[in-house]
């Protein structure tokens, strides 16, 4: 599914601010049935046949995670209308989750989109600095989770930059942004002198204000020591990190860009 699929969706609502994003009646317009419980299997569940379906949220989640699951759920019902029973873990749904080339990474997609429309998004975001100030204040407008928000923001690629989240001290994933080469991987585990490992060794969020570090603090790349970054860092849960980099000068992405 094109990931455009949902904007136009939108569209058709007439959605022409954030604030008019409502998933509950676009779900019920699509024949689908919104149950809020407590689940203990899984995160989410959708069953459908014919043009109706029920799609089942766990209630103890985070409202930012229930919003974002049942955006992922209706993902599924728009694109498999007709049969479906999927029960999505919570390892499935998550807005870094969607470069695959299978349905929960479709469904991941169509989530991101539905939630934060480039249509409305691109022209918020324009001019504002790669930040999770930014983020916080974004993700107010369009009911979203600070991480979602920051990808989103990279995606976007109005600067070059990267989200990366480490699980004590150690990489679980990272998204870089259109315009950061493949050859910029983070560092494999946390330096002693970022942000990150400040905040995931207080165990307690600090100062998350943009520091400008020297690129090898995050960057495994050769001659990196030569060139800088800007790092903002927040602590989402015990022991797990997620940090914001960009390159606000880009003699390094210049360095390993093909000529």
């Amino acid at each position: 599914m094109n990931s455009t699929f949902a904007e136009l969706l939108l569209q058709e609502y007439g959605v022409s601010q954030p604030e008019d994003i409502d998933l509950e009646a676009i779900a019920y317009d699509q024949g689908a049935t919104i149950k809020y419980r407590r689940m203990d299997s899984c995160e989410a569940r959708i069953i459908g046949h014919g043009t109706a379906a029920v799609i089942s949220i766990n209630n103890s989640s985070h409202p930012n995670r229930q919003r974002f699951s049942l955006a992922h759920e209706l993902g599924h019902w728009v694109q498999d209308k007709g049969a479906i029973s999927l029960g999505c873990a919570r390892g499935d749904i998550g807005p870094h989750r969607s470069g695959l080339l299978n349905a929960e990474s479709s469904a991941n997609s169509f989530a991101s989109q539905i939630l934060m429309p480039d249509y409305l998004f691109r022209p918020l975001a324009a001019k504002q600095p790669l930040t999770f100030a930014t983020a916080e204040i974004l993700g107010k407008r369009f009911n979203t989770s600070l991480t979602a928000t920051a990808l989103k923001l990279v995606k976007l690629g109005h600067f070059p930059g990267m989200v990366a989240c480490y699980k004590d001290g150690i990489l679980k994933w990272a998204i870089p942004g259109p315009d950061v080469p493949r050859i910029l991987q983070p560092v494999p585990a946390l330096d002693d002198d970022s942000q990150a490992y400040a905040l995931w060794k207080a165990g307690a969020q600090l100062d998350s204000s943009p520091v400008l570090q020297s690129a090898d603090t995050w960057i495994d790349c050769e001659g990196a020591e030569d060139h800088t970054l800007v790092e903002t860092s927040i602590l989402v849960a015990a022991g797990v990190t997620v940090s914001l980099l960009w390159w606000k000068d880009e003699s390094q992405i210049e360095a390993v860009s093909p000529q």
